[in-house]
């Protein structure tokens, strides 16, 4: 049952229908029934929506950044398509579309997030991570936290599941905004190491395992939207720019084209997202290394020697007339 003040219809002057594509991701809350569901932002470009089950749902600008639980309309920013959407009114989602005040977006097609290309392999993770570390730039993660990032890395590569859960708890809701930097960070450490890890890697379904037990350390922790997407992250889903840079990381890109694409997204989301997919590629870098080779036996016979001892007789000087 909808509450009635969820049903009321604006003046008709003031109504405005239109159409939306809806990320395949979002499949069971927009063909599910109508319910009631709450803004939680307006801006120029985007307004997020949470569904009454908590599924965070992004309805953007055709120029918006794409994120993966996004419906997209065919306007731009500069049409101020949310002009009259405010944070405190009526919304609901299902049954097909979304309703947000005197808007209406009526999913129209589907589309399916893009997730990234198989890496050609070691040689090319190496040289992709050499080339993204001498074009990063500063990222909004506080100083303090580089020593648990460092930690994250190194337990990720031993595949310490617990010792990297703990260190990816102190990330979680680290900073301000919407998507605190740490959350970015770690986005991009899941998404690129779980891409970066395919079976029969060692470490494949690790980024899905650490996923989860930081989703059940995000609510709380942090926003609804950075949880929902650390989630996305943790499943093998990001907005394009982050996509297109681990396809970079791979081989498959330019990485300075890449990383410079991804930047703007955000104040420092992008620059904190390229640093997770650094950290994740160091450490499945360090666990794909080979142990170190044992020594070959050389292929002659060792004969030992038998220890002199002080009863054996001198030599005789090899000059008995030189003094």
């Amino acid at each position: 049952m909808i509450p009635a003040k969820y049903l009321r219809s604006p003046e008709p002057s003031a109504r405005r229908a239109m159409p939306g594509a809806a990320s395949r991701r979002l499949d069971a809350v927009l063909r599910g029934p109508l319910r009631p569901a709450r803004v939680l932002g307006v801006f120029p470009a985007v307004v997020y929506l949470v569904h009454e089950a908590g599924t965070v749902v992004a309805v953007c600008s055709t120029d918006a950044v794409r994120l993966p639980n996004s419906v997209v309309l065919a306007t731009p920013r500069a049409a101020a398509p949310f002009s009259a959407v405010t944070n405190a009114g009526p919304a609901w989602l299902g049954a097909g579309r979304l309703r947000m005040g005197p808007l209406t977006v009526t999913v129209a097609r589907w589309w399916t997030p893009r997730r990234p290309l198989p890496a050609h392999g070691t040689v090319a993770l190496r040289a992709g991570l050499d080339v993204l570390e001498a074009a990063m730039v500063p990222t909004g993660l506080p100083p303090a936290a580089h020593a648990d990032l460092d930690g994250l890395v190194r337990s990720a590569t031993r595949g310490d599941l617990d010792e990297t859960a703990h260190a990816a708890s102190r990330l979680v809701g680290l900073g301000p905004g919407l998507t605190p930097s740490g959350d970015d960070v770690l986005a991009g450490f899941l998404l690129a190491h779980r891409h970066l890890t395919p079976p029969p890697h060692p470490r494949a379904g690790f980024a899905s395992a650490l996923g989860a037990r930081v989703g059940r350390l995000a609510p709380g922790r942090t926003t609804a939207l950075s949880a929902a997407l650390l989630d996305h992250a943790a499943r093998g889903d990001g907005c394009p720019q982050v996509i297109g840079l681990v396809d970079a990381v791979g081989g498959h890109a330019s990485v300075a084209s890449r990383l410079g694409e991804l930047l703007p997204v955000g104040h420092t989301s992008g620059a904190d997202l390229a640093l997770g997919v650094v950290a994740a590629t160091r450490a499945v870098l360090g666990a794909a290394a080979p142990p170190p080779a044992p020594c070959p036996d050389p292929p002659w016979r060792l004969v030992r020697c038998p220890a002199r001892t002080a009863s054996d007789a001198p030599l005789p000087p090899r000059y008995p007339h030189i003094p």
